[in-house]
């Protein structure tokens, strides 16, 4: 798989080269004071200095231990889907990047639930209520603790498993595992590892939470869609052809692996997470595919570019992403059933604890 462009951020964070080893080094000190100010505003919750504010619907937060690449909004949209299956209409709750990538992604993604971007999520759930929501998915909520949910859950790749976890800035980790002790629940996704080694991680870090439940969850290639609309390609179709991967999301090598996989030969164009992209973006990813080539994107950068490609050689299409829970999935539906059942809280005041 050779890659294009890729940020500056991810290059020091894993690269290997001197000059990589030295710039993170060079991080160490504002990585200290990043992570001591995340522990300051973490003892500020505990103690009650700082106060959250609680939802009037029932509700289920999740998010991230690591900067993106976990598939997160794949498993939050799974997650409204299954509430959907219970009865509920749902509203995700998002704070909002530019491009509204994830916001699109979401709403194509799940039919009938309301997807509110929105930095206060308090004013977000708000919002989602008076258009028809009667529980909520709070997108990217691990560390917005001004708002409490009734179920909180941490995602986290198996293919970070064994890296070294350095802070913000000097690696891509917002907070070390001690943040799974806030949560109920932590997801285990996986695109490339194995589902055993997936398994096995949510099984240790399970315990770290307070329910002890740990769920592995597979995001796979299940087919691909034409950007331009049309008949679906099969995984399979990929095989033994030569493909552009064009994406701006959290690990694009594992993008890329993963069509590998299929039996693609990949050319990755990486343009870094929620790139907002121009028509130019486009012009040497055309030329690298030619007249009889292929592009691929991701969902979520496929709702920035329908705009901007047109309707020409070479095709274009999206892979469609397909949770699969194969571990734990009794526990999971169990912890939904929960919220699916549990009636409107009546918030009084700010700081009241959520339904248990």
């Amino acid at each position: 798989m050779n890659g294009e462009r890729g940020t500056l951020a991810r290059r020091v964070w894993r690269g290997a080269s001197l000059g990589a080893r030295v710039l993170r080094a060079a991080l160490l000190i504002p990585a200290a004071v990043y992570r001591a100010g995340v522990a300051l505003r973490n003892a500020a919750y505990d103690v009650g200095l700082l106060r959250a504010r609680a939802l009037s619907v029932p509700s289920v937060g999740v998010g991230n231990i690591a900067v993106g690449g976990t598939g997160k909004t794949p498993v939050a949209a799974y997650l409204a889907a299954q509430l959907v299956r219970r009865g509920r209409r749902p509203g995700i709750l998002l704070r909002g990047y530019r491009g509204g990538d994830e916001s699109a992604e979401h709403a194509e993604r799940v039919s009938g639930a309301v997807v509110v971007a929105e930095a206060d999520r308090h004013r977000g759930a708000l919002r989602a209520i008076r258009e028809g929501a009667d529980a909520l998915v709070l997108d990217d909520c691990l560390q917005r603790r001004d708002v409490r949910t009734d179920l909180l859950l941490a995602v986290l790749a198996a293919e970070s498993e064994g890296e070294r976890r350095w802070p913000l800035p000097a690696g891509p980790w917002r907070e070390g595992l001690g943040a799974l002790g806030r949560c109920d629940a932590v997801v285990v996704t996986y695109k490339v590892a194995p589902p055993d080694e997936a398994a096995a991680a949510a099984r240790r870090l399970a315990e770290r939470t307070r329910l002890g439940v740990g769920v592995a969850a597979g995001l796979k290639l299940a087919r691909f869609l034409p950007l331009s609309g049309g008949a679906p390609l099969a995984a399979g179709a990929l095989a033994g052809r030569d493909v552009v991967a064009v994406c701006g999301i959290g690990a694009p090598e594992r993008f890329g692996a993963q069509l590998e996989a299929l039996g693609a030969r990949v050319r990755l164009f990486d343009f870094g997470d929620h790139h907002a992209y121009v028509a130019s973006d486009l012009t040497a990813a055309v030329e690298a595919a030619g007249p009889d080539g292929l592009i691929v994107t991701t969902a979520k950068d496929a709702v920035k570019l329908r705009s901007l490609y047109r309707a020409q050689a070479p095709a274009c299409v999206v892979a469609e992403l397909e949770v699969r829970v194969t571990y734990g999935e009794s526990d999971l539906a169990r912890l939904l059933d929960r919220v699916a059942r549990a009636q409107p809280n009546p918030v009084t005041a700010a700081g009241l604890p959520p339904l248990r």
